[in-house]
């Protein structure tokens, strides 16, 4: 009771939207043979998640979800056709003439409904463009195929534009908080957390899953450098990716091996866990229950300290809980016998939630 006390107030200085840091590479820019999308996700109310498979569509999916298992609350997925989908927050769009009414029509429901319907971006576009979306409605959202369609749609009540990522020279584009198509002098804070992404990622000419893991645990910031290099003070502003309020992290690929791994709770205490559609209800009982919001809730409580209205970073414990390296490398294809494959994963995260508890008492 005490950490969940705890939690909660931490949380409340930090307002109640969701906060995103997302990526989308292209295939030819992929070590993974196919689109990867990635997405740190931060939310301050409904922090409890899990992983859980849906057959109630066209397409069978899997996707990160709320805890209460709500078919309407998607957060990101990918199904049996490779089809991946992602998004994030953004508040400087313009507000258009919606023609929905009511939470089915969000950018949480569109995504679901996309995972049930639509195999390729073109399919989604279509979707998207007969979609029934109220006059508030703001998201970004990417989307990639086994195709090697990938693309970022920036939506708005009555209209959306569409950035493809491949017709981009890096091979890459990113999404925090804001878009493009809006205003730019209502970015905001985001915007930090969009240059420290670009400056870890610029020159790179080919990215793979633990990249992108990587980028959800570090302390790295473009504007003031590794956060961790010394204990001075360090208040939440935005600046890096991985925050008080961080609750997964999750990396789909859409190539030859479509598959996700996934991270619940705050990717620094946690670790990423393969996950195939194939697969189906077969998934590691660590992500499909409590086992790493329970570990993530506890680290939370440790690593981010109140001071009056402030929350400051407890640099000397996060940098004893980075030193835990822990990892479940995704197998060129789905294991045969997926159930002990799952078993050993369990396995592994028992003695990483061991070793983190350790550290935190």
């Amino acid at each position: 009771m005490r950490v969940v006390i705890c939690i909660l107030a931490v949380l409340l200085c930090w307002g109640r939207a969701e906060a995103c840091s997302s990526a989308i590479v292209a295939a030819r820019a992929s070590k993974e043979g196919g689109v990867i999308l990635w997405k740190h996700r931060d939310q301050t109310t409904t922090r409890d998640t899990r992983v859980a498979y849906f057959d109630d569509g066209k397409y069978p999916f899997t996707a990160l979800v709320n805890s209460y298992h709500s078919k309407n609350t998607v957060y990101g997925g990918l199904n049996s056709e490779g089809l991946g989908i992602i998004s994030t927050a953004t508040k400087n769009l313009k507000q258009g003439n919606g023609s929905g009414t009511d939470y089915t029509q969000s950018n949480y429901g569109l995504m679901g409904t996309a995972l049930r319907e639509c195999a390729t971006v073109e399919e989604f576009e279509a979707l998207l463009s007969k979609y029934p979306r109220r006059a508030d409605f703001q998201s970004n959202i990417g989307v990639g195929d086994s195709q090697g369609g990938a693309a970022y749609f920036e939506i708005w009540g009555d209209g959306y534009r569409r950035y493809d990522v491949d017709k981009r020279a890096e091979g890459y584009d990113i999404r925090t908080n804001f878009s493009f198509a809006g205003r730019d002098s209502e970015r905001g804070a985001s915007e930090r957390r969009y240059r420290t992404v670009q400056a870890q990622m610029r020159g790179r000419r080919a990215f793979a899953v633990e990249d992108f893991v990587g980028y959800s645990r570090s302390f790295f910031s473009a504007d003031k450098g590794d956060i961790l290099a010394d204990d001075k003070p360090h208040r939440e502003a935005n600046y890096i990716v991985p925050r008080p309020s961080s609750i997964a992290c999750i990396v789909i690929v859409c190539g030859s091996n479509p598959h996700m791994e996934i991270a619940v709770g705050h990717p620094v205490a946690t670790f990423t866990v393969p996950v195939w559609v194939a697969a189906q209800r077969d998934i590691p009982h660590c992500i499909a229950g409590r086992g790493m919001f329970d570990l993530s809730s506890a680290f939370v409580a440790k690593a981010y300290e109140r001071e009056g209205k402030a929350t400051y970073l407890n640099k000397p414990l996060v940098r004893k809980v980075l030193k835990v390296k822990t990892c479940v490398p995704a197998p060129q294809q789905m294991p045969k016998d997926i159930v002990a494959f799952n078993a050993k994963v369990d396995k592994i995260f028992e003695k990483h939630r061991r070793k983190i508890m350790n550290i935190l008492e």
